[in-house]
């Protein structure tokens, strides 16, 4: 436990030394170019290959059933082009805002007391590492298909959910640091 605690803080203060106002705006920058220009590409090229299947990261809540239904529904090609999209765009994507998510809780969170929020910057990188585990876990289940497998087809949901909370989490930490610091300014 204390060694966690130890990696914890040294990835702290790493964080710290590396977010700056300059860096954030250049995540910010590259965050707004992903959602504005990026994504819809990838979106339009997506529809072309899967159709209007849902995604295992595009969902929620699904199951091991649901993995394997998307699975089908895809195609042979469908399968394909969601095991390279994985292994290229989706492996940008996931660092993008997560660099992001990570600078600005970073920079935002200095000046704050509390022991506890230091530790906020590390949500990001779990969102990072859950989004790759379920990329790579997904992409599997996709390339045996029709084949099962039953431990990996389980996990896949439970990661993606996981992979959406910490997400969700991380920019509600980050919307509450970014009031803090107005609040803090204004009085």
């Amino acid at each position: 436990m204390q060694r966690a605690v130890q990696l914890g803080d040294r990835l702290v203060n790493i964080s710290e030394s590396l977010a700056t106002g300059r860096m954030f705006a250049l995540t910010t920058a590259t965050f707004i170019v992903f959602l504005t220009v990026i994504l819809p590409e990838e979106a339009s090229r997506s529809t072309a290959y899967l159709g209007d299947n849902p995604t295992p990261d595009g969902s929620f809540i699904y199951s091991s059933s649901d993995l394997y239904d998307m699975a089908g529904a895809y195609g042979a090609d469908g399968r394909r082009y969601y095991i390279r999209s994985r292994f290229t765009f989706d492996i940008i994507w996931p660092l993008a805002y997560g660099w992001f998510l990570w600078t600005g809780i970073t920079y935002f969170q200095q000046g704050i007391t509390n022991a506890h929020v230091k530790y906020a910057v590390l949500l990001p990188l779990l969102a990072v590492l859950l989004d790759l585990m379920e990329n790579t876990s997904a992409s599997v289940v996709m390339f045996l298909y029709p084949d099962r497998v039953p431990v990996l087809s389980h996990l896949v949901p439970i990661v993606t959910f996981g992979k959406w909370v910490v997400i969700g989490v991380s920019f509600t930490v980050l919307g509450l640091l970014i009031l803090a610091q107005l609040w803090k300014r204004i009085s």
